[in-house]
């Protein structure tokens, strides 16, 4: 991946940071070291940017293309993805 992306991603991710130098993953707490206001103020800004990712997600799998193994042949399952997402759009617009 190129050095220049920046990726949002979710505490399920602790340690990418090996892979992706400038991956944005929350910064969890413990209970010797409670967040400090800062670090809540980054979670709740990283929170407010990933939730447009996750409301798309969900919208993918209603439509069951991301949820389960496409068994299509070939790369029609690529076209089926873009279509559903087409749709997605078009219905959040309405």
């Amino acid at each position: 991946m190129p050095e220049y992306i920046i990726a949002m991603m979710d505490s399920g991710y602790q340690g990418v940071h090996d892979y992706l130098p400038f991956a944005l993953i929350p910064v969890k707490s413990s209970k010797n070291h409670p967040l400090t206001d800062d670090d809540r103020a980054f979670n709740t800004v990283l929170a407010k940017c990933r939730i447009a990712i996750e409301h798309v997600n969900r919208k993918l799998k209603i439509f069951r293309i991301c949820k389960e193994t496409y068994r299509g042949k070939g790369e029609r399952g690529l076209i089926r993805v873009n279509l559903v997402a087409v749709l997605s759009n078009m219905l959040s617009l309405a």
